[in-house]
């Protein structure tokens, strides 16, 4: 590759074919990204197995932080740099923007297939009720206190927000480890 380019590009102008290489370059990197997080998310189920954890604990907590703390550290700097609103729309369109991206795809994929219902539907479990209640009550309450408080947060309303999640998060955890049941 390296002797093509040598003998078919001058040396003041690039190659007509430069764009390949960048092309290639990103098919590389997402590659790269793909391997190392399938290699990451197998050494945490690995840890799981190792200590009796189910991928429902572990994707409630080590995986989703860890996916997210990129996001939380870029809002956090976009908000420091006097861009308050761009942070908060961060906070809202990154997760859904991924959840739209991350079932749009698979699904629309299935439709194209042919596979409609899909071959492995999901099973409806409290981790689900749960979810879906608290992502309700967060947006339904964030929706109603800035539309009233003219779009200026509040720490009061950040408390409550911590609060729901905190809850979320004990209720799901208490369910899987079998010390709260809740049947649907």
């Amino acid at each position: 590759c390296a002797l093509l380019v040598y003998f078919t590009s001058e040396r003041d102008f690039p190659p007509n074919y430069h764009w390949i290489f960048a092309y290639s370059g990103f098919i590389v990197a997402v590659m790269w990204t793909y391997c190392l997080a399938n290699e990451i998310v197998a050494v945490l189920q690995v840890i799981g197995v190792i200590f009796d954890l189910s991928d429902s604990i572990l994707g409630l907590t080590i995986l989703a932080w860890g996916n997210s703390i990129s996001d939380f550290l870029s809002n956090v700097a976009v908000a420091r740099k006097n861009f308050p609103r761009m942070a908060i729309s961060a906070c809202y369109g990154g997760p859904l923007l991924a959840l739209l991206l991350g079932l749009g795809i698979p699904c629309i994929i299935e439709i194209i297939k042919g596979r409609i219902p899909p071959k492995n539907p999901l099973k409806f479990s409290p981790q689900f009720f749960f979810l879906f209640c608290a992502i309700g009550i967060g947006l339904f309450t964030t929706a109603i206190t800035m539309t009233l408080w003219k779009f200026q947060t509040k720490r009061l309303y950040s408390i409550v927000l911590i609060t729901l999640y905190l809850t979320f998060m004990t209720l799901s955890v208490l369910e899987e480890l079998k010390i709260f049941t809740f049947s649907l």
